[in-house]
């Protein structure tokens, strides 16, 4: 097995660290996993690093268990990038077509992408996309892929997303302590889109909806392109933290009277369903409908902000393909119906899709960022424009040109 044959999704999450290995040989259609390991998260706060070397203990343990359960012996990752310091802007890039016949090159297409860079990111801040939404030629839009194309003018539309330096610089180091090598690092929310939505998803307009323990990332794609990208300050660990303050109990027992006792929808819990906390840590009895009343409370706050996100593109509940829940925030139960009442689209959970492997991750959603990763991967998009971010880089360059 070569190298390139295997690529391994790293996803460094605030509550957890998972990592998958999967592998594609020239004869096969999509990439097969052939391990996965799971590890505590430590030494971040709110998505970010805050102890080097805890986090990389954590991300070493994760690492360790996928390799050993594969049998492999492999060093690099593609990281995925979260947290709440992810800015994204939209761009324009516009050049003259260099070829005296006037057909469209790779160098054209690449010096565009460049063009739309231009603009320098804000003051300690760094590129981490630069996401082709749309191409024009000679002012005529809705091209796909402009290469080979004949014209004077070539115009892309692109999404830069941008990550706090300070931030991605302590993910480099803990990643590299613990001993791993980053071959690409992806927004988080974007991986996750990659692996639960299909091509049919993406061209009516469809809108991901990731759901972590301190943020909420969305991607909604449309036409077949990304439109638009955010992430949230709110996540599934603010449902817990309400409970606390709610029934005056420790983080561990709110954790547990989430998990098992947790619902998104008050009008669907009996108010005759009582949970005993004594059995949980706690020191009463409680009905399970105070706890569905707190935990739809603070959802409901999470799907107003994405309502707002959707507004400032004009596809609040203008979305035909719908949302997608994915996320370790998305188990708990009737979220999606919570969802559909609170965004007026239709709702599905997400299952991970152009991936093989055992039922119990593809149907996982907390593997959702690390099997998107992969797909991501070895997605073979004739134009995706990327930065090399793997050491810090900013030059713009072109990934994915089929020969």
């Amino acid at each position: 097995m070569s190298r390139e044959d295997i690529v391994i999704g790293l996803d460094i999450g605030t509550t957890s660290i998972q990592t998958v290995i999967a592998t594609k040989k020239k004869n096969q259609e999509m990439p097969q996993i052939i391990g996965w390991g799971e590890a505590d998260s430590r030494g971040l706060r709110k998505g970010i690093v805050v102890d080097i070397e805890e986090a990389a203990s954590a991300i070493r343990e994760s690492f360790q268990k996928a390799v050993n359960h594969a049998g492999i012996k492999y060093d690099e990752a593609v990281v995925s990038v979260g947290g709440g310091n992810i800015f994204v802007r939209p761009a324009k890039g516009i050049v003259i077509v260099s070829r005296a016949d006037r057909e469209i090159s790779r160098e054209d297409i690449q010096r565009a992408l460049i063009q739309a860079e231009s603009v320098p990111p804000s003051p300690n801040r760094e590129i981490l996309h630069n996401l082709a939404r749309g191409w024009s030629v000679d002012n005529e839009g809705g091209i796909k892929d402009p290469l080979g194309m004949n014209g004077v003018k070539l115009e892309v539309d692109t999404l830069i997303v941008e990550c706090a330096a300070p931030a991605l610089k302590n993910l480099r180091k803990a990643v590299g302590l613990a001993g791993v090598k980053i071959k690409e690092l992806i927004l988080a929310p974007l991986a996750s889109s990659y692996a639960v939505l299909s091509p049919r998803q993406k061209e009516l307009g469809t809108l991901v909806v990731d759901i972590g323990g301190v943020t909420t990332g969305i991607v909604v794609f449309e036409e077949g392109d990304i439109l638009h990208a955010a992430v949230l300050k709110f996540g599934s660990a603010h449902v817990t933290h309400d409970l606390v303050c709610g029934f005056q109990v420790d983080v561990d027992t709110a954790e547990k009277i989430k998990r098992m006792h947790g619902s998104a929808l008050t009008e669907s819990t009996s108010s005759r369903d009582v949970v005993d906390l004594k059995k949980l840590g706690g020191e009463s009895s409680i009905q399970r409908r105070e706890i569905a009343d707190i935990c739809e409370a603070r959802l409901s706050e999470i799907f107003e902000m994405i309502q707002k996100e959707l507004k400032k593109v004009g596809r609040a509940s203008m979305l035909p393909g719908g949302a997608v829940l994915t996320g370790g925030g998305s188990i708990m139960p009737r979220l999606d119906k919570l969802a559909k009442k609170e965004l007026g689209l239709p709702v599905s959970r997400g299952v991970a899709q152009k991936i093989s492997g055992p039922e119990e991750i593809l149907q996982n959603p907390i593997f959702a960022t690390a099997l998107g990763l992969i797909i991501w991967k070895f997605d073979e998009t004739p134009v995706r424009a990327t930065i090399d971010n793997s050491d810090g880089g900013f030059i713009g360059w072109l990934k994915n040109f089929i020969p």
